[in-house]
């Protein structure tokens, strides 16, 4: 049976490009891009023109039931192809706001809907995240290395509730590591 794959991991940790090359080895694998999602319904009724713009107005337009509705729409598309294809949902429920951060998670009973057969988690240095955001923001702001150590830590905080919560494993990848040797790992594992 095909593995559904809940990946997470704070902004700038590789998530999205190195998916993006697992897919081309894997044309097979269903990959759900829980940022794109959002953007696109929140877009039905503010003037969105693309997730950067998400990012830098983030907590000041998505509200609660935005992200209800779209962990709604998540759970059908799961439920469709889970028996027959590969899933990875890509979703980081923390964000850095200008206030803090806010965490926007799945409450434990739909995360239990969800039922992923893993959880990965894409891990960077600070040293790393703060040289990919300098150079593709993309909406990101800019942040500190204690901002960008603490922001992987929520991130990594919430996965490991999610899996303790469903008793499935977390698996933790240094994404800083060569590419091509993480791709391996990450085919091995599907």
């Amino acid at each position: 049976m095909p593995k559904v794959v809940y990946l997470t991991g704070a902004p700038a940790a590789g998530k999205s490009s190195t998916i993006a090359e697992l897919r081309k080895r894997r044309p097979d694998i269903e990959y759900w891009e829980y940022g794109a999602r959002l953007t696109k319904y929140i877009s039905s009724r503010e003037n969105l023109k693309s997730q950067s713009e998400l990012r830098n107005l983030s907590s000041m337009i998505v509200k609660a039931e935005d992200v209800d509705a779209v962990d709604d729409l998540l759970l059908q598309y799961v439920h469709k192809y889970r028996s027959s294809k590969p899933v990875i949902i890509d979703s980081h429920p923390v964000t850095k706001e200008r206030y803090g951060y806010r965490i926007t998670p799945f409450s434990l009973d739909r995360f239990a809907q969800l039922a992923p057969d893993e959880i990965w988690v894409f891990l960077a240095s600070p040293e790393v995240t703060l040289s990919r955001i300098a150079s593709n923001p993309e909406g990101r702001p800019q942040i500190t290395a204690e901002e960008a150590r603490f922001h992987s830590q929520l991130q990594a905080s919430v996965a490991a509730t999610y899996a303790m919560s469903i008793g499935r494993p977390v698996y933790i990848f240094d994404s800083s590591r060569d590419r091509e040797e993480i791709l391996g790992e990450l085919e091995a594992r599907l």
